[in-house]
């Protein structure tokens, strides 16, 4: 009878586990924060942006410190990220992995508008993603904590 029991765990386990290079702790990985800028923030030209109010970091893979996500795994990731500018200026930010410009943002000035952007990307172990002003002066994004954030999810890994 006991044997039973033992056969039966074991189907559910392989079929819980199925298709998972994991099957050791039957789970996937799983990585993902969002962090938002609490206040109005001046970001000098070509600087990170640093997002200082940190909503979820699962894995602590984003470093409010630095501005920078680092990948833990290697798979499919999404990456997101808002911007409002303050009125007085216009911003230019770009979304960057290891160096690499991937996708522009912009947001002009006198009216507080928003623009967004929503990519999927293949990232290795190591590879590092990050928002930084593209431009050479510097640039007021507008915030009371609620629109310039950026977000990263892993969708798969691989």
């Amino acid at each position: 009878m006991q044997t039973n029991y033992v056969v039966f765990y074991l189907i559910l386990v392989l079929n819980f586990c199925e298709g998972s290079t994991r099957c050791a702790t039957c789970r996937k990985p799983v990585v993902a924060f969002t962090a938002k800028l609490s206040k109005d923030t001046l970001i000098r030209g070509h600087d990170v942006v640093k997002y200082d109010q940190v909503l979820t970091n699962w894995g602590g893979t984003y470093n409010p410190r630095s501005g920078i996500f680092t990948a833990p795994y290697d798979g499919l990731y999404t990456i997101s990220c808002t911007l409002m500018s303050h009125s007085t200026n216009d911003v230019l930010l770009k979304i960057v992995k290891n160096g690499k410009k991937m996708s522009k943002l912009y947001s002009a000035s006198k009216t507080f508008p928003q623009s967004g952007q929503i990519m999927h990307l293949l990232l290795n172990k190591g590879d590092r993603v990050w928002i930084q002003n593209d431009n050479t002066k510097a640039a007021k994004l507008h915030d009371h904590g609620s629109y310039n954030l950026f977000s990263v999810l892993l969708i798969t890994d691989l």
